[in-house]
């Protein structure tokens, strides 16, 4: 432990010498309390969007940490290693095993109906699911349906969606599943009572539903039953997707819902037809802060509605109209059957800037706001403890910058010693508290300074006219001969 200790504090003084000029405190609009527990030699923390709202350079360089002196410890932008498992933002390829649903048996019952014989591997996973089941006399082998058991043994945190896909070229098609959970393939439970996965097509348009909610349910083992009579969908597959959660080896993707700034009866983006110029074609929107933005979710207002819509943005409001970019192209559905409603999957948005102001332009006129919510990856800094704490996150700066620091290399002395999957803990930001508030945010006026130069040369300019002048009207009283 001394031995890492005395490391530390060696390239503690490395990375101070090596780090460019950095402003002090209170230069900056607000600071937040970092909040650590117990002792560490490195920590890292998560952006929110308090503090993107007052950052005002897109590479995040007015943001810095300062210990309890008011000192800029060195710090920098973060990337923890990738997890051992998959992240959140991946689809999980989980083991499937087809086995025989009853015939003639309620949906409650099923799990009673079923005999399974399982064989497992040493790692505890499925290797091999038989069935067997109380059919019919009039069922035959042709008309028997099938169950789906999907091994999520694998996976040890909760579920956000399954998504279900199947060979393309089967034209339209629309199914209603259940998904039940277990976790000893006995005793089974009902995470989705009843969720319909659709593709169909309407003048041209391509409505597209794959994803099945599961609301942070965690089980064993999954059963996929098909609750319609509808034909059986060719190589139908089932992925899996968890839901985000932040840890020290993986930032979680966060939602938010935009605010909602009313309607226009002008769009921006020619491909649409035009409106009347009465009706709503387009909705604004706004975040609390520019963000880099990787998802889309659009929820349209009305039951039993569907529009082709295309989703623009930009990084603040008041830019002019060329600084919007197309974000997503996609068609929005809301479909109603008694309790039952059935919408679009999210849409991935297009790379892009940062962007606070949104707008969402319809194909035909929408009498409602869509419902906008975006997912953006909050960036982390590291930064060493060095000096006393408690230690403060300031941002928001139009002149400070914060200094260049290899913080790679003390992580890695750090992990060295610590083991090669170590990773600085997750700290906490607490309530924001205000330095120079907006002022900060704003460059000085540059000064007006005294140009020598200029004077000078038209000081040497004015005396050499003078001195022309002189001559001459010397010249002029001289007396003639």
């Amino acid at each position: 432990m001394i031995r890492t200790r005395h490391a530390l504090l060696f390239i503690c003084a490395f990375v101070c010498s090596a780090g460019a000029y950095a402003a002090a405190a209170d230069q900056f609009a607000y600071e937040w309390p970092v909040q650590t527990q117990g002792s560490g030699s490195a920590w890292q923390v998560e952006l929110n969007p308090e503090v993107y709202a007052v950052v005002v350079n897109a590479d995040l360089r007015d943001v810095a940490i300062v210990n309890a002196a008011g000192e800029v410890v060195p710090s920098a932008a973060y990337h923890p290693l990738a997890a051992a498992a998959v992240t959140h933002d991946d689809l999980l390829t989980l083991p499937t095993f087809s086995v025989p649903a009853p015939v003639n048996a309620t949906a409650g019952a099923q799990g009673d109906a079923i005999r399974l014989q399982i064989e497992r591997g040493s790692d505890g996973k499925l290797r091999r699911v038989d069935a067997d089941v109380g059919m019919s006399a009039t069922a035959t082998s042709a008309d028997a349906r099938h169950d789906l058991i999907v091994d999520a043994s694998s996976v040890r945190v909760p579920l956000a969606t399954l998504r279900i896909d199947w060979q393309a070229g089967q034209g339209d098609v629309t199914a209603q599943f259940a998904i039940d959970a277990s976790d000893d393939l006995q005793q089974w439970r009902t995470l989705a009572a009843r969720a319909t996965v659709l593709q169909l097509t309407q003048n041209g348009n391509v409505l597209e539903r794959h994803e099945i909610g599961l609301n942070g349910g965690r089980a064993a083992y999954l059963r996929v039953r098909r609750l319609d009579d509808g034909a059986a969908l060719p190589g139908m597959t089932v992925q899996a997707r968890t839901v985000a959660t932040s840890t020290t080896a993986q930032s979680a993707r966060q939602w938010l819902k935009a605010t909602s700034d009313g309607s226009d009866t002008k769009r921006l983006d020619a491909s649409l037809p035009p409106g009347d110029g009465q009706r709503p074609i387009a909705w604004r929107y706004h975040l609390p802060a520019p963000l880099t933005i990787e998802a889309i979710r659009l929820e349209l207002a009305n039951d039993n509605s569907l529009a082709r819509v295309l989703v623009l943005s930009r990084v603040r409001p008041g830019e002019d109209a060329a600084a919007w970019a197309r974000r997503a192209n996609l068609v929005a559905f809301r479909l109603r059957e008694g309790e039952d409603v059935t919408s679009n999957d999210e849409a991935f948005a297009s790379p892009a800037a940062r962007a606070q102001d949104w707008r969402v332009e319809a194909a035909t006129p929408l009498d409602r706001a869509p419902m906008l919510s975006v997912a953006f990856t909050p960036d982390r800094f590291v930064f060493l403890a060095e000096g006393a704490g408690p230690y403060r996150l300031v941002a928001g700066s139009a002149k400070a910058r914060r200094g260049d620091y290899p913080i790679e290399a003390a992580i890695a002395s750090l992990r060295a010693s610590q083991g090669h999957d170590w990773q600085p803990p997750l700290a906490t930001l607490g309530a924001r508290a205000t330095l120079q508030g907006d002022s900060a945010l704003t460059a000085p006026a540059a000064e007006k300074k005294f140009d020598w130069k200029t004077w000078l040369l038209w000081a040497v300019l004015v005396g050499a006219a003078a001195l022309i002048g002189g001559l001459a009207l010397s010249l002029l009283r001289a007396p003639k001969r």
